[in-house]
């Protein structure tokens, strides 16, 4: 009896672990699923990967060195950005429940022995008993759980989508914020050439002292709105160190972008619908929601059964020894997993109305950003081709008027406001066009390269 049940345990024993030795946990290729699901949404071919902190720390160091682009904002805080960093952890933690999920569970060894208390012979029990139901329960609990992974990586790169528009969306800001410092300074510039030109009047006898105070009224509005303008810009460049994860101080970030322009291209609306429908990342996360819950309805009505569990035992007594298979079944009879399976029924119908409401919304998320596009567009030209131009152009009359001693000094100063008002509206309405292009590719899932392409 001992030596047999020493060579039975032995070998369920070494069977046990060499299946727990395989039963290893590798997120890597999910955490690459992450990445080309990223560089899909974004065009960027960089995401965190857990475990690789030296490689991005040189990586982050080489961006940062001779000043951002928006693309390189973009690199850093995919690369960089502590939340989302936080939260690529979960999809390791999705891929060690699928490895769980497609485990047995250890089997139970039992053993018992009877002393004698009259004499006679000791006696013996042992077990080895294990879950059966296990096998036939695995196949749905892996198929709920690849679900599961699947929907933490489309969620995840979702994130990271949304982060990196955002980093798109701050770095513009700082790029306006720049554009009205010089917008401010170049009035402040302009207020100061009319106060000297005022002085001259009056020593001319053609302006009061009135005027002049008024001038230097102006003048001095517009230094205290460059000092603000200049801290607005330090807090634009604040924004975007906090997204991309940078403890430095701000006004040490170089903005290597070229001045805010108005783009020539343009999007076909039923075109940008179609690329969003198909290609958005939470469509396809509650996609998977679906999924998952189908695939735990099954699983919940086999657990009826929860537990057959089956082995051999084995009996020995006086010498003689005894072995034969052992058969422990729970039976259902007050439990038998009712409110489990009405549940399961009622996660999957709730991930079902999930899904049909955000894709119900996806389609005014697209037509808001592509109206706000074009209404930013427009505007932003009508500034730059006809507005500005005429500000421009009544001021320098109104100037050449007033040296002349045509016109009054009022009309120069009416001129002024409305073209120093108007240079900022411009500059305004160019950081709206900024921030109108992340807000389509976020609404679409797609960057603004892909979205050209399928104008062609």
């Amino acid at each position: 009896m001992p030596a047999m049940r020493y060579r039975y345990i032995t070998s369920s024993t070494a069977v046990a672990l060499l299946l727990s030795g395989c039963a290893t946990v590798d997120p890597s290729p999910d955490y690459e699923r992450a990445r080309e699901e990223v560089k899909a949404a974004t065009g960027e071919d960089v995401l965190y990967h857990p475990g690789e902190e030296q490689a991005v720390r040189e990586q982050v160091a080489e961006l940062l060195r001779d000043g951002l682009t928006a693309r390189e904002a973009v690199q850093v805080c995919l690369l960089n950005n502590r939340s989302l960093q936080e939260q690529l952890f979960e999809i390791g933690m999705r891929r060690a429940d699928a490895v769980q999920a497609g485990l047995l569970s250890n089997p139970s060894l039992q053993m018992l022995v009877r002393f004698p208390l009259d004499g006679g012979s000791t006696s013996s029990e042992a077990g080895l008993i294990q879950n059966l139901i296990d096998l036939w329960h695995l196949p749905a609990r892996k198929r709920v759980a690849e679900s599961q992974v699947d929907r933490t990586v489309l969620d995840v790169a979702y994130r990271a989508a949304m982060l990196a528009a955002q980093a798109k969306s701050a770095y513009f800001t700082a790029v306006a914020s720049d554009a009205a410092l010089s917008v401010a300074e170049e009035n402040l510039t302009t207020t100061q050439e009319f106060l000297a030109l005022t002085v001259e009047r009056q020593a001319a006898g053609a302006a009061t002292q009135v005027d002049v105070d008024a001038a230097r009224s102006g003048s001095l509005e517009q230094q205290v709105f460059v000092r603000s303008t200049r801290f607005a810009a330090l807090e634009a460049k604040r924004r975007l160190a906090l997204l991309l994860g940078i403890a430095a101080p701000a006004q040490d970030i170089g903005l290597a972008s070229p001045p805010l322009t108005l783009p020539e291209w343009s999007v076909d609306l039923e075109g940008l619908l179609a690329v969003a429908e198909q290609h958005r990342l939470d469509v396809r996360a509650a996609q998977r929601d679906v999924e998952a819950a189908g695939n735990a309805l099954p699983l919940e009505r086999r657990l009826l059964l929860r537990s057959v569990r089956g082995g051999v035992a084995a009996e020995g007594e006086g010498g003689d020894v005894a072995l034969g298979p052992a058969l422990e079944l729970e039976i259902p009879i007050f439990d038998q997993n009712q409110a489990q399976i009405a549940k399961a029924e009622l996660r999957y119908a709730q991930a079902q109305r999930r899904l049909e409401g955000v894709s119900a919304i996806i389609a005014q998320q697209v037509r808001g950003a592509y109206e706000r596009y074009a209404m930013a567009q427009g505007t932003a030209r009508l500034y730059q081709e006809e507005l500005l131009p005429l500000r421009e152009s009544s001021l320098e009359l109104a100037r050449e008027s007033f040296a002349a001693g045509k016109t009054g000094f009022l009309s120069v100063l009416e001129a002024q406001e409305r073209l120093l008002a108007t240079r900022r509206e411009y500059v305004d309405w160019l950081e709206a066009v900024a921030l109108s292009i992340p807000e389509l590719e976020v609404a679409c899932g797609r960057p603004l390269a892909v979205l050209l392409d399928q104008e062609k």
